[in-house]
């Protein structure tokens, strides 16, 4: 159930069970795109069970007011304040009149679990750990984008991908102007001066809303960073619509 924290902000507790988090899924992120040694299959299938007494996930958005949003080339201004988007961002944000700010996190607890069982010794096992965490945030930002669609839906609009800070030209130090849009410490996460989400395992970003805008081509596609960390080849399809 969605938590109101004003008329214009929600947050969730995702359920683990409905974002699609898996062994094979896992094993992709680690690399192995065509089936993986039985010793890190065994090793993922320990530890997944594990994983839901350790895990805090939350995320929300605030969908800001209609007309909120003025694109040029390479700039996105939400309410009077200017982000650095870029061209790609700006060009698939064209047509929004609107933005979804959101956030995403899987809390602390994973990550110092991983950073415990590294710091033993077991780095293989620390290493699940921490890929299990970070698909947990990406697949609960991908289910957060289903509920900011069937709110858009509400008001006649569609949406179009979401976009985060360090993606596409737009730089990771926006994050504070991000957060300038959420309330203070929320599903969790706070801001360095430098502007890293703690807890690390968090994800922020935008979305576009409006009549006319649309879903783009999946993201990876549209950057050019070819050796992220993140990228896929294909999309994400493990959590089905609603």
């Amino acid at each position: 159930m969605p938590e109101s924290l004003s008329p214009d902000v929600v947050t969730f507790a995702p359920p683990l069970r409905d974002l699609g988090v898996d062994s094979a899924l896992i094993c992709s992120d680690l690399g192995y795109r065509h089936g993986a040694p039985d010793m890190i299959k065994e090793l993922i299938d320990e530890v997944l069970p594990l994983v839901a007494s350790r895990i805090d996930l939350r995320c929300g958005f605030r969908i800001l007011p209609a007309e909120s949003v003025k694109l040029t080339t390479g700039i996105a201004s939400v309410q009077g304040v200017d982000f650095s988007t870029g061209p790609i961002i700006s060009h698939e944000l064209k047509h929004s009149t609107s933005v979804a700010v959101f956030a995403a996190s899987a809390g602390p607890r994973l990550e110092h679990w991983a950073g415990e069982v590294m710091a033993s010794g077991d780095m293989m096992r620390g290493y699940i750990i921490d890929a299990i965490a970070s698909e947990y945030v990406s697949m609960a930002a991908e289910w957060l984008e289903h509920r900011v669609e069937e709110e858009a839906g509400k008001r006649g609009w569609q949406i179009t991908n979401r976009y985060s800070p360090g993606h596409c030209d737009w730089p990771v130090s926006e994050q504070h102007k991000l957060f300038s849009f959420l309330p203070e410490h929320f599903c969790g996460i706070t801001l360095t001066e430098s502007a890293l989400m703690l807890p690390i395992k968090s994800i922020s970003g935008i979305i576009g809303l409006g009549r006319d805008v649309k879903r783009g081509a999946f993201q990876c596609t549209l950057c050019e960073l070819k050796d992220c960390f993140q990228r896929r080849d294909e999309p994400v399809t493990a959590v089905e619509r609603t």
